[in-house]
């Protein structure tokens, strides 16, 4: 098989592309994933799609809080009931890190940079307000502790469910794409372009390509690696715990008709408390993970950190008895000095063998994880094999839409950009004829394990 485009990594930027580069009516786009669509971080985030209001704290992310608050519109717009607006209350405490004052500005600035969002703005709420719109919140400490709350609008998504529209929507486009593959070699052709070795489930094949686009989340440098190539960008792996909570965790609390809650922690990070599919979500945490990701568990020390936020901030009936998931998701986030690697560095065999490992993964910073940027970093290893390192799920389809512009730009084929338009995405026809992909009623473990 003869391709243009390879695409290794079914995740959203992967399945982003994809969608993106066949909107243009390229011809030859291919896409394979190692396990499921969507099965590892693309299913497990905080099911927001949101512009990100903590990281107004440094300048440098205004432009990113922008491009997220511009895109999470989009979305709304085009995958009505797929993206909701969620309102999301914040009770500001005398003990908080951040003070009200910092609140409200950050609020206020968060709503300049949006512009006409067609969401309301952000506003002040009394206290019985706050107990009406976020009943499970904890009235003993907000008697005593609480100097101001406010309510601001960001958006809720079906994380897992917009991967597989938009895989789908390619199809009808005329992309495809494999399960359960995994690209195992590449080989520079003289003439330009690759020759790539595919195992699906133990059948290998090969296809030529012209381009691979290596968008593997958190497998990445493993898979440059793999293919002998020595990463540009070495990356740290953050794990985001959540907590599932069964609905009668909350006492009178009906999900479907709550706020969401952001909290500040003393030790400076936030937690959001949302409802989700009729059940209580809460995360998330921001530990390093220091190993494989495809064998990762939420760690014990990040469900103990959320149960003692919760017991402090929350009043939860049985906390601990009304768990009914602990999961985690794996960030890749990309450190922006590159690897200097010496002229003619050569793969060492232990990189092939124990990629999280080397030094490409790095298991420490000297920064605090949450002044790491959340900015897509795009590096081209070798002429036409591009990787995509982290970036926020709200803003893939911008990023992918500029990918796309230059990989269309250097190849001479497609035309305009595409996924800005509903008549793309084939939301109605899907909707009637796969009906399953929209399913929600299954638990995030059966998701990951399809």
């Amino acid at each position: 098989m003869d391709c243009e485009i390879l695409i290794v990594g079914g995740g959203i930027h992967g399945v982003g592309l994809l969608h993106d580069l066949t909107a243009r009516h390229v011809k030859g786009v291919h896409l394979v994933e190692q396990h499921a669509l969507a099965s590892g971080t693309s299913s497990r985030s905080t099911k927001l799609a949101h512009g990100g209001l903590r990281y107004l704290e440094h300048f440098e992310q205004w432009a990113l809080v922008r491009e997220a608050i511009q895109e999470r519109t989009l979305l709304l717009r085009l995958l009505q009931g797929i993206v909701r607006p969620l309102p999301i209350v914040i009770p500001n405490f005398k003990s908080d890190p951040r003070p009200a004052w910092m609140v409200r500005m950050g609020l206020f600035l968060y709503d300049m940079l949006g512009g006409d969002t067609g969401l309301p703005s952000a506003r002040s709420l009394t206290l019985e307000q706050m107990y009406q719109a976020a009943p499970y919140l904890s009235k003993e400490r907000i008697d005593k502790d609480m100097l101001k709350g406010f309510l601001y609008y960001d958006a809720q998504m079906l994380d897992d469910v917009i991967v597989r529209i938009a895989a789908e929507a390619s199809k009808r486009l005329g992309g495809t794409y494999a399960e359960n593959t995994t690209a195992e070699k590449i080989e520079p052709l003289s003439k330009g372009g690759y020759r790539v070795t595919l195992n699906q489930a133990g059948r290998r094949s090969e296809v030529t390509t012209k381009v691979i686009v290596n968008a593997a989340g958190a497998w990445c440098n493993s898979n440059l690696l793999r293919w002998g190539i020595v990463p540009n960008v070495p990356c740290l792996l953050n794990i985001g715990s959540h907590l599932v909570f069964k609905p009668e965790a909350v006492a009178g609390g009906t999900p479907e008709k709550s706020a969401a809650t952001l909290l500040q922690n003393d030790d400076g990070r936030v937690a959001f408390f949302i409802p989700w599919n009729n059940r209580w979500l809460f995360g998330t945490t921001e530990s390093i993970l220091e190993g494989d990701p495809g064998k990762v568990f939420a760690p014990q020390a990040d469900k103990d950190y959320l149960m003692q936020a919760a017991a402090r901030n929350l009043d939860l009936v049985d906390a601990e008895k009304n768990v009914d998931e602990f999961f985690c998701g794996v960030r890749t986030m990309p450190v922006k000095q590159k690897h200097q690697k010496a002229p003619h560095q050569s793969v060492q065999a232990s990189w092939i063998e124990k990629p999280f490992e080397s030094p490409f993964y790095m298991k420490s910073i000297d920064s605090n994880i949450s002044a790491l940027s959340r900015e897509t970093v795009i590096d081209e290893a070798l002429p036409n094999l591009i990787s995509i390192y982290g970036g926020k799920y709200t803003t893939y389809r911008s990023q992918c839409e500029k990918l796309g512009n230059r990989i269309c730009a250097r190849l001479g084929v497609g035309g305009t950009p595409g996924t800005q338009v509903a008549e793309n995405w084939f939301l109605p026809e899907i909707l009637k004829e796969m009906p399953e992909i929209f399913d929600t009623s299954a638990p995030l473990r059966q998701w990951r394990e399809a």
